[in-house]
């Protein structure tokens, strides 16, 4: 299984990028693997960004060090809650309030692990079907409901399945707010025929377009056996 992946973390109108983005490719076991992760710190607490930027930088470094593809996808959510303790830990040394939504998917031996927390999103796109993969963490007034940095008991989301033939986006809610459905999805279709980053410049140009203000943050990734 070969991966083509491409992204782009874009610092739209506001004063701060909150988000962090992470695609890596690597072996694990001899078994080809990538993860691609996408995290929005809160803006509305004091340093969204050191949140979203730690747990970026320890996912990679867990990547690197994954040394079995066993169970792998359950090994990566144990990962995550341990990342949220020393989100906290850390944040409560610097005496500032962090918090970050996480949305990271990781593929391996032609199969998908997904664990999500927020309302950052994850799409897949397969023939003409295009599927949210995740359920955002939204109260019916709009507020975010879960996120890491600001509790030790999180729920994270866990789903799994086959990923040959798909295209799959993570994304921060500054794309897929103003985004319409049927444009996503013809641009997905269109990564066949035109590059990635043609694919990112024109959802990001998109959603611009539309008055998004909100920073944006893409990441592509396409199975190929």
């Amino acid at each position: 299984m070969n991966y083509l992946f491409s992204g782009e973390s874009l610092q739209n109108q506001r004063p701060v990028n909150m988000d962090s983005l992470l695609l890596k490719c690597g072996m694990i076991r001899e078994k080809k693997a990538l993860l691609a992760v996408v995290c929005d710190g809160v803006g509305s607490l004091a340093d969204g960004a050191f949140a979203s930027k730690r747990a970026v930088q320890m996912l990679s470094e867990w990547f690197s060090k994954a040394d079995t593809a066993c169970r792998i996808g359950l090994a990566l959510r144990d990962a995550i809650i341990t990342i949220n303790g020393h989100v906290m830990k850390e944040a409560g040394k610097a005496n500032i309030k962090a918090a970050s939504t996480l949305s990271a998917l990781l593929l391996i031996n032609r199969y998908y692990y997904i664990v999500h927390i927020g309302d950052s999103r994850i799409y897949s796109c397969e023939d003409e079907t295009l599927s949210i993969l995740t359920c955002d963490d939204i109260s019916e007034e709009g507020k975010l409901t879960a996120c890491i940095g600001q509790t030790e008991n999180i729920f994270l989301q866990y789903y799994e399945g086959k990923a040959s033939g798909k295209t799959f986006l993570i994304c921060s809610d500054g794309l897929y707010k103003r985004m319409d459905t049927d444009f996503l999805r013809s641009q997905l279709k269109a990564w066949d025929k035109c590059s990635a980053e043609e694919v990112i410049k024109n959802l990001t140009q998109y959603v611009i377009e539309q008055g998004e203000q909100d920073n944006i943050s893409i990441a592509l990734v396409k199975t190929e056996d």
